[in-house]
């Protein structure tokens, strides 16, 4: 009897201590939670840790954009002769097919890093047979009009000696084509006036004065009028698109030309391209303003074999402040108009710097740095 006694204190006594050890570990856990509250309620909480991007899209939010990188480049004819039209088996229209992204795939990543690229075209978009009588008439089917979206191209200048190859039809079946593919054009008495995401206001005012050299006080005021049509409109950036020279292939741009340049810096233009030589033609600085007389040709089917393959891009940028655009950065990227010399390839390339090509064309330019 008293050994089962025994056996049942020690039992007891177990169960006890079980107890007070599970009791023990019950208080240490409401403690610990209750110093982690305190700790966590005491102090102020840290915000999660923020990605690049969210910083990146934060910045950009607080600071408006006001910075503007602008590229121009010269003659681009989409398309050939009336005459070939895909008859040859190299010209634009065999060579490219419906590959539309390759004529400008050496360029495109330039383009689309900047927030305006505009070039001359020259040439028309048309199913019309119906051509003005002259010895070069430049057209290719709309559908090319996806070289320009495909490459990068947001604005063409469509005053030239060329945009009428195909009288008013041609001229009108060209610009509902470049409408259709949101590509902006401009042209005499039309300057193109647009406003920049951040507010710049910017205007190109551009001008053929090939075809009608004899009118030179008419379309000089016309100039004028429309260099004050953008003052009007409020425009902060003024840029010259020009058509001009009465001779091709002139190393040096004319007289009247440099004159005229000049008098639409002095009228307003910060900027002023130029072209129709389809040579590159130099540059030069008039106060503050750059000017470019000849960009020379760019993705050009006017011609399967050029001599003379020398082309370049111009980039400006501008920094838009209290309501006033200054000039912050100006380059050049020397670029042949075809990836080989034996032909045109009509696939516009970036020079490797420090190549001959790229003195070259630097050389050509008289290229100053600003």
């Amino acid at each position: 009897m008293k050994g089962r006694k025994r056996k049942k204190l020690a039992r007891k006594h177990i169960v006890l201590i079980e107890w007070t050890v599970l009791a023990a570990m019950a208080v240490s856990v409401v403690v610990a939670a209750v110093f982690f509250l305190r700790g966590r309620l005491g102090r102020p909480q840290q915000p999660a840790e923020q990605t690049t991007e969210e910083s990146a899209a934060q910045t950009e939010t607080a600071m408006p954009k006001n910075t503007y990188l602008f590229s121009f480049a010269g003659d681009c004819t989409i398309g050939s002769l009336l005459e070939w039209q895909g008859g040859l088996d190299v010209d634009f229209q065999s060579v490219v097919g419906d590959n539309y992204a390759y004529p400008l795939s050496g360029v495109k990543d330039i383009f689309a890093a900047d927030d305006l690229t505009v070039v001359n075209l020259e040439g028309t978009f048309t199913g019309s047979v119906n051509a003005v009588e002259k010895p070069y008439r430049f057209k290719a089917d709309p559908a090319y009009v996806r070289v320009l979206t495909e490459g990068g191209v947001d604005a063409v200048s469509l005053a030239n000696n060329h945009s009428g190859d195909f009288g008013a039809e041609g001229k009108q079946d060209t610009a509902d084509a470049l409408d259709s593919a949101g590509i902006l054009h401009t042209d005499a008495g039309n300057p193109l006036i647009r406003t920049m995401e951040g507010g710049l206001k910017v205007g190109i005012v551009s001008y053929n004065t090939v075809d009608n050299y004899s009118g030179e006080a008419a379309w000089r005021a016309g100039v004028k009028e429309d260099i004050d049509t953008c003052k009007g409109a409020g425009c902060s950036l003024i840029i010259g698109f020009m058509h001009w020279g009465t001779v091709e292939y002139l190393t040096e741009p004319e007289a009247w030309e440099v004159q005229l340049a000049h008098d639409m810096a002095d009228w307003g233009c910060d900027l002023i391209v130029g072209g129709h030589a389809h040579i590159l033609q130099r540059m030069e600085y008039y106060g503050d303003v750059p000017i470019f007389y000849s960009l020379g040709n760019f993705c050009f089917g006017g011609n399967t074999d050029p001599d003379d393959k020398d082309s370049v891009i111009v980039q400006a940028e501008y920094t838009w402040a209290d309501g006033a655009a200054k000039r912050s950065g100006l380059k050049v990227i020397p670029c042949e108009i075809s990836s080989r010399m034996d032909r045109n390839d009509y696939c516009p390339t970036v020079c490797a710097e420090g190549s001959a090509d790229y003195e070259r064309v630097l050389k050509k330019l008289e290229w100053k740095e600003p």
